[in-house]
């Protein structure tokens, strides 16, 4: 959390005693030594703020929130609070309490850059991508790091502004040459050009920059996998794997990687996808007397939810909308439709037998934040095939289908597939899949690096589902 430093003049003797102590690690004496001094100064909201970052630290939040609440209300002109109140929010999941509180804090400190790109990043999790830059633009008009001009163009880039995004990674690489993060993005917006060679020039910068830069490394490979070296793309993904864990593009292109190299997929692939998709039904949650009537309220709440975008930018749904994150502001029936799905991925944890070193079942979550959005397609709607990235796990749930879904045999009009590379992968071999009919009130739970699609439909009737990620927060 945010402090002042202790060799500040302006800093009284006793800040400056309390800060001496949280240096040398004598957090429990600086602890007593804070509340002491409250007792004898109950209204200083210069103390209140310290007090809140000393016990934050041992994850005491909700009276860390308190006292930044306190130190706001007595000295609302001091942003320091702000921010590190703001943080609390962000480590707790509360996203749309976070999004309101930096909002107002904005309209306090117009010209605080900090401030301008905290709320920026959480527009930009929200996929509020103009929103976003408005402030980034904000931050950098106030003397932001050139950290920010890259998160500017990684805006620039999900509402397919390329150019633009090149232009700003570059401004970040002119101001800081050692931007590891300025690199790996602007290999992105390369790849978006089709300009493989000078993405993959800039991936290799990024790595060299600093190698635990993962993310650059495993883009290194899919560079290299679209320039048809399959060999060494795969050699980075197996790499990738065996250095950093489950790294989810790594698992996500290694078996294509094998396949483009040898011309079939691996032996036992679909078999491996048989595995680690599980159909889940969800039990009706305290509310509500049945599935079918959560479902009911479920259908209602999203068709009429105001976030909805029709094929939103960066997104793989094709004639359909997507709405936002429904549990940054959580309200029914999100909320009981919440605790049905944490009962059921609880459960699917316990039955999880930890695999070392496989991608997916080597570490089971302990704690995790729950993202979730709604999706509703419409006639000849789908998902073109792609992985989640940001989560661990991922599922979906089944709202309300059409009667005119497939019911097996030749026909899968709608329902949900396992295993088909993307559709910008020209692949030079048999796909191997696997297809699942979808039924109302059941939830498919998968790692989120397997790839997925759902499969285009008829009829006048929506397909209306809720999508899921599992961020775990800590580890069993």
């Amino acid at each position: 959390m945010t402090t002042e430093s202790p060799e500040a003049p302006a800093l009284p003797e006793h800040y400056r005693e309390i800060l001496a102590l949280m240096k040398e690690g004598r957090r429990k004496v600086a602890e007593e030594r804070c509340r002491a001094l409250l007792a004898e100064a109950p209204t200083d909201a210069d103390l209140m703020a310290l007090l809140a970052s000393i016990v934050v630290e041992r994850g005491e939040l909700r009276e860390a929130e308190m006292l930044l609440g306190r130190a706001i209300a007595l000295a609302p002109t001091e942003p320091a609070p702000w921010i590190n109140l703001g943080r609390i929010l962000q480590q707790g999941g509360r996203w749309g309490e976070a999004v309101t509180h930096y909002e107002h804090a904005v309209n306090l400190f117009p010209t605080h850059p900090q401030l301008a790109a905290t709320l920026g990043q959480l527009y930009q999790r929200a996929n509020r991508f103009a929103e976003a830059e408005t402030q980034y633009r904000t931050a950098i008009e106030n003397g932001a790091m050139p950290a920010i001009h890259v998160q500017l163009g990684m805006v620039l880039l999900r509402q397919d502004r390329v150019d633009e995004a090149i232009d700003s990674f570059n401004t970040a690489i002119g101001l800081n040459p050692n931007l590891a993060a300025a690199y790996g993005n602007l290999g992105n917006a390369l790849q978006k050009k089709d300009d493989m060679p000078a993405a993959a020039a800039a991936y290799e910068k990024a790595v060299a920059l600093n190698p635990k830069d993962t993310i650059s490394f495993v883009s290194l490979g899919m560079a290299q996998l679209k320039l048809g070296q399959a060999r060494d793309a795969a050699e980075v993904f197996e790499r990738a794997l065996a250095l950093h864990g489950p790294e989810r593009r790594a698992a996500a292109w290694l078996p294509y990687a094998r396949a483009q190299e040898f011309g079939e997929m691996p032996a036992g692939y679909r078999a491996e996808i048989a595995e680690l998709v599980s159909r889940q039904p969800l039990e009706a949650p305290e509310g509500y007397a049945s599935m079918a009537e959560l479902n009911a309220a479920l259908a209602a709440a999203l068709e009429d939810d105001p976030t909805t975008v029709w094929e939103p930018l960066g997104k793989a749904t094709r004639k359909g909308g997507q709405t936002g994150l429904l549990l940054d502001a959580p309200r029914e029936p999100f909320i009981a439709f919440e605790k049905a799905l944490r009962k059921a991925i609880d459960a699917h944890f316990d039955g999880i037998k930890p695999q070392p070193r496989h991608p997916y079942r080597s570490m089971v979550p302990k704690t995790y934040h729950l993202d979730l959005w709604g999706t509703l397609l419409s006639e000849g709607g789908h998902q073109h095939s792609h992985i989640h990235v940001g989560g661990w796990m991922s599922g979906v749930y089944y709202v309300s289908l059409p009667a005119t879904l497939g019911s097996g045999g030749e026909s899968k009009d709608g329902w949900i597939e396992f295993g088909h590379p993307p559709p910008e992968f020209e692949a030079t071999f048999e796909p191997q899949t696997v297809t699942y009919e979808p039924r109302e009130g059941d939830a498919f739970f998968f790692p989120s690096y397997l790839f997925h699609r759902t499969l285009p439909f008829s009829g006048e009737e929506r397909r209306i589902s809720l999508a899921f990620d599992v961020k775990p927060t800590s580890w069993r």
